[in-house]
């Protein structure tokens, strides 16, 4: 259902559209009304937004909310059309459903269209907002929702100057605005390994004099570049470096040298396996698997965690 892009329009046709869910599902259990924050996903394209739909059909089972998708679209008229997500709990006859809204705009009414997003959020609930690809970094048109957004999502991990988006976060940041990075949540498999480590002391941290970061691509990359602060903020002694290796961009190794051995976490090559990481040195030699980092685990994680994130803020800083 289409309808001019006006808020009280947009919230006057999500609740037709609940009254018709309760009329459709009044004999088979009824429905359940879920919804625990805003979610506001921008998307690069029409391509995007389908891939974005699919996305939140996962998510919303964990993380119910009311999503509101805009997508850019050329030429395309200020446009909404509302949407509901439903699923059936295993064993259970009735349907427990979110709400949504898609929006389409065209990239000059970008602005306009964040603008009239913030009537949509859900009252007294959290509202977090998904900038998807690396246009965020740069785009201003969503600047306006930034000071209502609980929590801001990025995903660096495409971006082609990882200083000048790690300095765009810091500027949010600085700004009293919550962010959080989708490269820096692939990382959770790397620091849970390393810590186990030295946890399990295979290389106690007072005895550690160096550790290089390797990444591949022409210049570090923003995981590359949090990793190595983490390992700076948690081991201020140790000289640091950085180095390029052969690959695809992202991080490839980490080495970590005392005076009596020499420990190394390597990316594992790629195969029909999950993604792996294989320890080596100091009495270590094994293989441990690092957790899925597709987009719907990733973001899974971070609405996990809508309080401040007080060591990615410290690696951030």
């Amino acid at each position: 259902m289409t309808t001019a892009i006006q808020p009280e329009k947009i919230l006057r046709e999500l609740s037709e559209l609940w009254d018709q869910l309760d009329q459709d599902q009044a004999g088979s259990g009824g429905v359940l009304r879920a919804c625990a924050m805003t979610l506001v996903v921008t998307a690069e394209d029409d391509n995007d937004a389908e891939e974005v739909r699919r996305t939140l059909g996962v998510l919303m089972h964990d993380h119910p909310s009311r999503a509101v998708v805009l997508t850019a679209r050329y030429g395309s008229e200020l446009d909404a059309r509302v949407f509901a997500e439903c699923w059936k709990p295993f064993g259970s006859t009735q349907q427990i459903c979110s709400e949504g809204v898609e929006i389409l705009a065209d990239s000059a009414s970008l602005e306009e269209a964040a603008r009239l997003l913030v009537p949509l959020k859900v009252p007294d609930l959290p509202l977090v907002l998904w900038c998807r690809g690396p246009q965020a970094f740069h785009l201003r048109a969503f600047d306006s929702l930034f000071p209502v957004a609980d929590k801001i999502i990025f995903d660096s991990s495409t971006v082609p100057n990882a200083g000048a988006a790690l300095s765009f976060l810091r500027s949010l940041r600085a700004r009293g605005c919550r962010v959080a990075d989708l490269h820096w949540t692939r990382l959770t498999g790397w620091r849970e390994i390393l810590a186990h480590l030295f946890d399990d002391d295979a290389l106690p941290a007072s005895s550690i004099t160096t550790a290089r970061v390797g990444y591949g691509g022409a210049a570090p990359s923003t995981c590359a570049l949090y990793f190595a602060a983490w390992i700076s903020r948690a081991l201020p002694d140790v000289r640091m470096s950085l180095a390029g290796e052969d690959g695809p961009p992202g991080l490839h190794s980490v080495t970590l040298t005392s005076a009596t051995c020499e420990l190394s976490l390597t990316k594992a090559a790629s195969s029909k396996d999950s993604p792996a990481i294989e320890v080596n040195g100091c009495g270590r030699h094994y293989r441990s698997p690092l957790p899925p980092v597709d987009e719907q685990s990733l973001m899974r994680e971070e609405l996990n965690i809508l309080g401040a994130d007080q060591v990615y803020d410290r690696v951030l800083a």
